[in-house]
């Protein structure tokens, strides 16, 4: 696969992103039949098999050993559990997942974009927002974080630029 090549702009861009979601000033949000599933570059497949897998199996072994009636409502109660209380769970993971993915690097976003499943939205704006992948994000982070944009140099660093040439001239 040939990588592309991003230039100055894209990481400037891909900067500003990074700035709008440590800031909360940009939110993820996800369709998780999309994101969750095999070849996604955030799915875990332990992940999603072992809740549903676990109280099944165990419920199998509580019919045989104790009871049907004992063993469905096992099962039946882990079904609600896991509706409730561990789902909520797992979606809280991915998408925290999901931005730290998108946070750790320009070519881990580009393809998590590429794969789908993201929405980007403005906190400020909720009406604001851009899908993946048929959206451009570049285009959409420009749009709406321009400001996050422009690098900030420390004022040390400034001062030092401008004694620099003070400096010069005086040689």
């Amino acid at each position: 696969m040939i990588k592309k090549r991003h230039n100055r702009a894209d990481e400037l861009t891909y900067h500003a992103l990074v700035k709008a979601v440590e800031a909360d000033k940009l939110r993820i949000y996800l369709d998780y039949g999309k994101i969750n599933r095999p070849l996604s570059p955030v799915y875990n497949p332990w992940e999603t098999l072992l809740p549903i897998l676990l109280p099944v199996l165990l419920g199998l072994v509580l019919i045989i050993g104790v009871g049907v009636i004992f063993g469905l409502l096992f099962i039946i109660g882990m079904i609600l559990v896991y509706s409730g209380v561990v789902k909520k769970k797992l979606y809280q993971r991915i998408i925290a997942r999901t931005k730290e993915h998108m946070v750790s690097g320009y070519e881990n976003c580009c393809s998590l974009w590429a794969f789908g499943g993201i929405v980007l939205v403005n906190a400020d704006n909720k009406k604001s927002g851009c899908v993946a992948p048929e959206g451009d994000w570049k285009e959409f982070v420009i749009k709406n974080f321009a400001d996050l944009m422009i690098e900030n140099k420390p004022a040390a660093e400034e001062a030092e630029e401008k004694a620099k040439p003070d400096e010069k001239a005086k040689r």
